[in-house]
């Protein structure tokens, strides 16, 4: 019999935990190992394969960075050129980043979008329902910004995303 895999659910102020065993019995989540000894984390998880994103929910996406912008240290960035004048195509600007359970047996999907403007650059962090794929909802808005280890996959990100639109062009 599989080893029962327990994991909390829902925000900081929820301190309870169920057995979310079917999830990764099922194949649709892996472990995520990122605890100090090696271990697996029993808050975020990891989805083995993503579910790809509609047209209308990349039309979506202004929006919900600004809802991200709004909830942010960053509220006074101004999104209103992102909204008029979205990107072209903002799926290749779209990296999964982990999963965790919003409420009891409900997964959601966590992503992060990454963003130039105004010659400055951001990471979105926004979640979509993991099993219907949709409620696309801005959590967090950050700026790239210095040398700091601590971004280093988020300069990363930049960096093939600007290899890939320079052999667009």
């Amino acid at each position: 019999m599989p080893k029962k895999i327990m994991m909390y659910y829902g925000g900081f102020e929820v301190e309870e935990m169920f057995d979310a065993s079917q999830w990764f019995a099922s194949g649709q989540y892996k472990p995520r190992n990122i605890e100090a000894d090696g271990g697996a984390s029993n808050v975020t998880m990891l989805r083995t394969k993503p579910m790809p994103f509609t047209h209308e929910q990349l039309a979506e996406l202004p929006y919900t960075a600004a809802e991200a912008f709004d909830y942010s240290h960053l509220e006074n960035i101004d999104t209103q050129a992102l909204i008029l004048e979205p990107p072209e195509d903002l799926s290749h600007r779209i990296r999964y980043a982990y999963s965790a359970f919003a409420a009891l047996n409900k997964p959601e999907d966590y992503y992060y979008l990454y963003l130039e403007l105004a010659d400055r650059r951001f990471v979105i962090t926004f979640s979509r329902d993991a099993q219907s794929g949709g409620n696309l909802t801005g959590k967090n808005a950050k700026e790239v910004i210095g040398d700091y280890a601590s971004q280093a996959m988020h300069r990363q990100a930049f960096d093939e995303i600007e290899a890939l639109e320079r052999k667009t062009r």
